[in-house]
């Protein structure tokens, strides 16, 4: 066994979930939680497009969880995105009272 001045230090591992269940049960019910919805161009003629929707809280141990959901979509489907981002907002944020932001490792 490794003496502590000796132990490897590890860097705080992020856990991102894709299941909202696995993601749920580990958030601390004491931690602030934030959402944030991202959307990116995925090709240059603007006919293929993802929005990304995180909620981001700490584990009982302190640590940063994020719940992860992608929606790949067309161009045409771009006027659907305000909705589809309300219902994941209704959905997954909304139970856990978070709030827009993000939370990071520094």
């Amino acid at each position: 066994m490794l003496a502590p001045s000796e132990q490897v230090q590890r860097p705080n591992a992020v856990r991102v979930f894709y299941l909202y269940p696995d993601f749920r049960i580990r958030v601390d019910d004491n931690s602030p939680v934030h959402y944030d919805v991202d959307i990116k161009q995925l090709d240059s003629q603007g006919t293929k497009w993802v929005l990304t929707f995180r909620v981001f809280a700490l584990d009982r141990r302190g640590r940063l969880i994020i719940f992860e959901h992608k929606w790949p979509h067309s161009y045409i489907q771009t006027i659907q995105r305000q909705s589809v981002a309300k219902e994941l907002i209704r959905k997954y944020a909304d139970p856990l009272n978070a709030v827009p932001g993000r939370m990071e490792v520094k």
